[in-house]
């Protein structure tokens, strides 16, 4: 029976990594982002100079907007009651250039350049738009440059409901043929009964009605992790999910052969699916 120290050789051998953060990351006191943002961008800078690369997927536009209308005119601006889809599409047009400013002044000190990339489903209907989508992830990590990817939250209308990214970063792993999705988050992996498991080979049903809903700014929860996480189960690509709020949480997943919950199964070979796999597989699941 396979245990989690088998994998940590082969997670260390990750060439392509997804990184997953949610909008707790970036949203609440500034100290607190900030010392999140610098140990991140350690991370990642440590990650490349070992020839990995890297993409990043963020959620966070939403709450950033929400802050830049708290500061412009005050708490009295905000919405009462639930959020409405042109809402939520306002605040992420008020606070996608707000969030990569606040990358870019991070990842500037550690030299690394950045890329925006926002897209939905409809990019992926057609087999041109998602070659073409798959050739600038390529570009881009071939000159160096980070791409950061949100969902084009501003126009979407079905995408805002995908699990505050966690489900977007399945599909972004897929599409570029990643070796491993390391998903960040507020608690230290999955928990049962108050105990956190180290590893799943595979995800069931009652695996999925352990899993909580979603708490805190973001809409995900570990339902939604652990389903992007059996998403990706059949291409042979791993999934970690840590807690983003541990110094370093990046470096010690892996460093250490307990940090967070690893899911993977090492029968199932490594793959990349096409477009079509890619729209009957993934956006068969719709998060509550």
């Amino acid at each position: 029976m396979k245990t989690r120290k088998d994998f940590l050789n082969s997670l260390q051998k990750a060439k392509l990594i997804v990184i997953k953060i949610g909008s707790a990351r970036v949203s609440g006191e500034e100290s607190k982002i900030n010392d999140f943002l610098y140990d991140l961008v350690g991370d990642i800078r440590s990650l490349r100079d070992q020839g990995k690369e890297v993409i990043l997927v963020s959620s966070g536009a939403i709450a950033q907007g929400k802050k830049l209308l708290v500061d412009q005119a005050g708490d009295q601006s905000l919405p009462n009651g639930k959020t409405t889809l042109a809402e939520k599409q306002a605040f992420a047009a008020m606070g996608q250039n707000k969030l990569l400013n606040l990358y870019e002044s991070f990842f500037s000190r550690v030299n690394i350049p950045i890329a925006q990339i926002l897209f939905g489903r409809k990019d992926l209907n057609e087999e041109k738009s998602f070659t073409n989508l798959k050739q600038t992830f390529r570009q881009l990590l071939n000159w160096g440059i980070l791409p950061i990817v949100n969902e084009n939250d501003s126009v979407s209308t079905e995408e805002i409901n995908l699990g505050d990214n966690d489900i977007l970063s399945a599909i972004v792993a897929s599409i570029v043929g990643a070796d491993l999705l390391l998903i960040l988050t507020g608690v230290d992996g999955f928990l049962k009964e108050n105990s956190k498991i180290d590893l799943f080979t595979e995800i069931t049903k009652e695996t999925e009605n352990l899993a909580t809903g979603p708490s805190g700014p973001g809409t995900g929860g570990m339902f939604t992790k652990i389903n992007a996480a059996k998403l990706l189960l059949p291409f042979g690509i791993k999934t970690g999910i840590v807690n983003g709020e541990k110094k370093h949480a990046i470096s010690q997943f892996f460093e250490t052969e307990n940090m967070g919950t690893l899911i993977a199964n090492p029968e199932l070979p490594h793959q990349i699916p096409n477009a079509s796999e890619i729209q009957t597989h993934f956006f068969s699941f719709q998060s509550e």
